[in-house]
């Protein structure tokens, strides 16, 4: 027998013989020993691995025997077994198929010697056994059992139930056994029952609880697959599970093992099987094309084996521990033969890997992640929005604060007499230069607008041609408001040039002057020139101050639009912290950089009054201006730093949040990973989640996962094997050697058993299997 699922095996537990004939009357008088040959030939047409001859309250040994033979030939896996009819609160009759366990052949024999003459024929009461009684000879038939029940129509049909099944019962009943986990498995016929059955699981969250299985109910042999001559349209069930007892139970109490079309996996890329060398002795171990998982004792090489098979990428960088994994191989003997290539491989996260990914800053340790992530989001558009509103406050606290230095700079004037005044000849006062920066700042801008559409819009294959030939217009059109305003910023240059040249030369000629006159004539020169200067000074502060407007606020009101990428139930984002720009966003901005209870009065602001407003004033700037600007820049590149961000159901799940919560989120967009049907390699991924979260989400999540890819991972987590149903479970241990065992769950032999094995091994395994197989006692 192969020691992993290879093939799913496809069952039939619901066969009739000539024993049921006390009610089937001669429906069945044809299913006796000598058409065994017959029976066996329909099942191997109809490729039936497992099967179970089920007759009415009875068994027949040698019936059972006839068909045993053929084991290991035409059939996979002969089961014995009972349909019994049960009489529930002593009214409803339901049927139940009870398939028990082969394995001690005595036992087996003596069913029918308890049903038909001892024990069975006193408690058969007008075609029934009580529960009671049923519970009582199972008891006495002391074999492992499970127990399927009819629930030949849908649960969600308006029609009567069928009179055996277990809806008859009623439906409150029905929930009770329901939620009791009463019934390993229901069993329905009909193909076009299963879209129903399944919508009922779905929309009433017992998934894990009602289990359904098909059975042909078959009455006559010459008509297999159909009951009898009348044709229905039924479909087999197919179970992931070894052809044992031991296997049909695991398979039919995890509906995950159950579906009916025969396919678990799906065509990804995986490794058929694992070859290493120790002292000397080749071992191969099979491997699932599911769950692989690697299990044993503390610093027995789990970790290395998967690092091993793949060239130890992830831990080249680390000597250390480089040279401690090949030491221990080399002292163990140990050689692994097997190797994923870089093409097969979908990822490998070493332990601890998904918490060092989340901790990095914009996720860069983890391409893959990365790579949900939209666009970053065009912060510096929307920034330069507001800086422009900043440079008009800017401006206008500037423009305060030179009114502020021409109205300290005004000099005291001593008045001549006026005899002297007329005596003097008078010099001219020096031109006043024009503050070009202005302009200079629009040009440069106009031509840095033209680039970037010349450079980076026009060029864009995106574009449509209407919209393309839109923006060649107005780069052309730009083209022409850049040389207006360049040929004026030219000729301002020029007028500053040549009243700079003026001034130079009125300069040199004054000082050449006054030192040819007598002191009064210089004296006299000096008056008048600062007599005429003062006048215009103060002319100039008058028209200075009447030309002071208030500040408005021009940004209307702006939202912030984040780039998204939905991918599963979650919204990757780009954002940055500020949802709108406004006037509110303004105001906000500004008195954070004051202290509390402050105002920023743009009417009458001075350099002290500014200075000493700055919260936490910065004691290595002395103009309140830049110091201030500061405050605010230092506000607006925090504000502006585009983020990254990770949503669901409208809650920002990505920051500040739990490693055991970040690693759900990983291996949920793992799931549902299809593209890429590389091999997934993964070592403790329990660390950090709790056994809560494991059982509720993250099992589901690599159940999604198995079915597009291998996965091979390390664990110490029975959840992990058990609840998750592995697919093959790879034991490493070491008395004088290292030591390896394998299998699925359900696998034994003369040597070993693999749920032994966990239980014995993995703390918590002996729970976590009682839990999975807790009822009626079962012993596996």
């Amino acid at each position: 027998m192969n020691k992993i699922v290879e093939k799913p095996i496809k069952i039939d537990l619901h066969i009739h013989s000539v024993v049921s004939s006390h009610k089937d009357g001669n429906k069945v008088s044809d299913n006796t020993i000598e058409n065994i040959p017959l029976l066996v030939e329909k099942l191997k047409e109809n490729e039936i691995d497992m099967c179970a001859i089920t007759d009415h309250d009875k068994f027949s040994y040698e019936l059972y025997s006839a068909l045993k033979q053929h084991e290991g030939n035409e059939l996979k896996k002969v089961l014995p077994g009972v349909e019994f009819s049960v009489k529930f609160d002593g009214e409803k009759v339901i049927h139940i198929v009870t398939i028990f366990d082969d394995k001690n052949e005595a036992k087996v024999k003596s069913i029918e010697k308890i049903l038909n003459d001892d024990l069975g024929k006193k408690k058969y009461v007008d075609g029934s056994f009580s529960r009671d009684d049923y519970f009582l000879i199972l008891k006495t038939i002391d074999i492992d059992f499970v127990m399927i029940a009819h629930q030949k129509k849908t649960l969600t049909s308006k029609q009567k139930p069928q009179k055996s099944d277990v809806l008859s019962l009623g439906r409150d009943k029905f929930d009770e056994l329901l939620f009791m986990e009463y019934f390993d498995a229901y069993e329905f016929r009909q193909r076009d029952n299963e879209i129903f059955n399944k919508k009922f699981s779905i929309d009433n969250d017992v998934q894990d609880k009602l289990r359904f299985i098909t059975g042909s109910d078959c009455h006559d042999w010459k008509c297999y697959p159909w009951s009898d001559s009348k044709k229905e349209d039924i479909g087999f069930t197919f179970l992931k599970a070894l052809p044992t007892f031991k296997g049909l139970v695991m398979a039919i109490t995890d509906n995950h093992r159950i579906n009916y079309s025969g396919t678990f996996w799906g065509q990804g890329k995986h490794i058929d099987e694992l070859k290493l060398s120790i002292n000397g002795k080749n071992v191969t171990i099979p491997m699932s094309r599911g769950i692989n998982v690697v299990i044993g004792d503390n610093s027995i090489g789990k970790s290395l084996l998967l690092h091993e098979l793949t060239s130890e990428r992830e831990i080249a960088s680390n000597g250390k521990l480089k040279k401690g994994y090949e030491k221990y191989l080399l002292d163990n003997g140990i050689e692994i033969l097997s190797h994923i290539d870089d093409k097969d491989l979908f990822k490998f996260n070493y332990q601890g890997q998904i918490r060092d990914i989340f901790e990095d800053e914009n996720l860069k340790a983890d391409k893959y992640l990365a790579e949900f992530f939209p666009n970053e989001i065009d912060a510096k558009g929307y920034r330069k929005v507001v800086d422009r509103e900043f440079e008009k406050i800017y401006k206008l606290i500037d423009e305060r604060f030179q009114y502020e230095d021409k109205v300290n700079q005004l000099l005291p004037l001593t008045i001549l007499d006026e005899d002297e005044l007329d005596k003097e000849l008078v010099l001219g006062i020096e031109l006043e230069t024009t503050d070009i920066s202005g302009l200079q700042r629009l040009v440069e801008r106009l031509r840095s607008l033209i680039d970037e559409l010349n450079k980076e819009i026009i060029p864009s294959s995106e574009l449509d041609e209407a919209d393309l030939k839109y923006f060649k217009g107005e780069a052309e059109f730009l083209e022409l408001i850049y040389k207006k305003y360049s040929e004026r910023y030219d000729k301002k240059k020029l007028e500053r040039t040549k009243r700079n040249a003026f001034n130079t030369a009125l300069k040199s000629f004054k000082r050449n002057y006054r030192a040819r006159q007598t002191d009064n004539q210089n004296k006299h020169n000096s008056f008048v020139e600062d007599k005429k200067l003062l006048v215009e000074n103060i002319a100039n502060l008058v028209r200075i101050k009447q030309s002071f407007k208030p500040y408005t606020c021009t940004i209307g009101e702006t939202i912030i639009e984040p780039e998204i990428n939905p991918v599963d139930t979650f919204l990757f984002v780009s954002k940055i912290s500020v949802a709108k720009i406004d006037e509110n966003y303004i105001t906000s901005v500004v008195n954070k950089a004051l202290k509390t209870g402050k105002k920023l009065d743009l009417r009458t602001i001075t350099r002290e009054e500014l200075k000493k407003n700055i919260v936490r004033y910065p004691n290595d700037i002395d103009d309140p201006l830049e110091a201030f600007k500061m405050k605010i820049n230092a506000r607006l590149d925090s504000d502006f730093k585009p983020i990254k961000a990770i949503t669901e159901n409208g809650q920002d799940i990505y920051t500040d949040l739990s490693a055991g919560f970040n690693s759900r989120i990983y291996f949920k967009l793992l799931s549902g990973e299809e593209k890429n049907k590389g091999i997934y390699l993964i070592d403790q991924p329990e660390d950090h989640i709790s056994q809560k979260a494991i059982k509720e989400e993250v099992l589901e999540q690599f159940r999604n996962m198995a079915l597009h890819r291998q996965v091979i991972m390390v664990t110490h987590n029975p959840q992990f094997i058990v609840n998750l149903d592995v697919d093959n479970v790879i034991f490493l241990s070491k008395k004088e050697e290292i030591s390896i065992q394998s299998g699925a769950l359900e696998y034994e032999d003369d040597d070993y058993s693999i749920l032994k094995i966990v239980a014995d091994n993995i703390d918590g395994g002996i729970y976590t299997i009682q839990q999975r197989v807790k009822r009626y006692e079962k012993n596996l």
